[in-house]
């Protein structure tokens, strides 16, 4: 009886081992991102952003898709080294009485991978704030967001930070 207990045991561990260790733990990422538009061959133009916070580095997005159904593809690159990829639902609003060329800006991202501890990576960003004069216009382009969401992955540890 005690060696089909032990044989029971080792044989669940064996099956459970692999399911425990590709589980994806998840990490909650928050911070800021200042963007200004720069030259670029992409058709509807180019961002090229700081990012403080969780993702703290740089950050380039272009639009895969003009209006009415704007979306984006984002990147984002940390200082150490680790790539977050993303696909972006962005609109923008005209703000009320204020100047032509400033909007409100709110981007729903789709998190698809990744390179280093993002490799495998799934979750959700969200961006909210202000942009001036966005993909057309005189003068620079620029946004000033707030990010947050949840990013999982098999390389990240969910330590809440």
């Amino acid at each position: 009886m005690k060696s089909v207990f032990v044989t029971g045991s080792v044989l669940c561990l064996a099956v459970l081992g692999p399911a425990i260790e590709a589980r994806a733990d998840c990490q909650y990422v928050r911070g800021a991102i200042t963007e200004t538009r720069i030259p670029s061959n992409d058709p509807f133009g180019r961002l090229l952003g700081n990012v403080t916070g969780v993702l703290n580095g740089a950050s380039t997005v272009f639009i895969t898709s003009p209006p009415p159904n704007v979306t984006s593809f984002d990147v984002f690159v940390t200082k150490s080294g680790d790539m977050l990829t993303a696909t972006g639902f962005p609109t923008r609003t005209p703000v009320p009485g204020a100047p032509p060329g400033e909007f409100t800006t709110h981007v729903d991202l789709t998190v698809t991978g990744g390179s280093g501890k993002y490799e495998g990576a799934s979750g959700w960003i969200t961006f909210d704030g202000q942009s001036h004069n966005a993909f057309g216009g005189p003068g620079v382009a620029t946004a000033d967001l707030i990010y947050q969401g949840s990013v999982c992955g098999p390389n990240l540890k969910g330590d809440g930070n």
